[in-house]
């Protein structure tokens, strides 16, 4: 057997680019992350129990060495060794790397969620700055209170936020009650969305459009009526809710 036929009979041992690239993370050592290498090349091909000897011997080491490692390896949570009986009813020793798996889930959903908190927090910055150069002065406490509690705690779109900043500084009014309004109306009528209240508007301009071009004794079109966005409107809308 030449060369090329030993290489490709020996197999290969895969490793996550989660697990290479984040090892350090979980608390793993590189020479642990070598254990880990030579104990998943038997397993793979169906030895759990393989020889600790030969292990060292391929990591130029002693086995007492290796055994420190793998006894580090438990004792950090990384994986635990267990005794598994086969179907004629002998017992043997296996090694289970479930508990690392669960440490780079737990450590991938948490950078996910430091990742989602920094892009949130990076829009809200950039809300609060729209909202000050519209208004053309700094935000008192209230009204940032007030911006954080849309967010927060009404959990409205931040891209449906700055509509609404829009049709407040289209209508001239720079009123953030107007804005909260506004914000108000279109969350009663599920207008949730950018996309959702982009075309609720569209069709408000091509409603009001079509009916300023007809005559009083003209029937007007039916459908779903969008809020004209004047102060007095909005004030009897809501009065009409209670």
């Amino acid at each position: 057997m030449d060369f090329i036929e030993k290489y490709i009979n020996a197999g290969s041992t895969s490793i996550s680019n989660i697990l290479l690239h984040h090892y350090h993370q979980i608390g793993m050592s590189t020479s642990e992350l070598m254990v880990y290498l030579e104990l998943r090349s038997y397993i793979d091909r169906g030895q759990g129990d393989p020889a600790v000897k030969q292990i060292a011997e391929h990591l130029g080491t002693s086995e007492d060495q290796v055994y420190d490692l793998i006894n580090q390896m438990v004792k950090d949570k990384l994986m635990v060794q267990k005794m598994k009986k086969s179907d004629d009813g002998k017992e043997s020793l296996v090694y289970d790397f479930s508990p690392l798996i669960h440490k780079l889930t737990r450590l991938v959903e948490n950078g996910e969620d430091v990742k989602q908190q920094k892009q949130t927090q990076n829009e809200r910055q950039k809300l609060f700055t729209m909202l000050e150069t519209e208004f053309g002065r700094m935000l008192n406490p209230i009204e940032m209170s007030l911006v954080n509690d849309w967010i927060d705690q009404d959990h409205y779109d931040i891209e449906v936020i700055k509509l609404a900043l829009r049709e407040t500084v289209l209508n001239g009014k720079y009123n953030f009650k107007y804005m909260d309004r506004i914000l108000s109306n279109w969350d009663h009528q599920n207008l949730k969305t950018p996309q959702a209240v982009q075309a609720a508007l569209r069709q408000f301009d091509e409603q009001h459009h079509y009916s300023s071009g007809q005559s009083k004794s003209t029937p007007q079109p039916s459908g779903h009526q969008i809020p004209i966005f004047k102060l007095d409107s909005l004030k009897d809308q809501k009065h009409k809710g209670n």
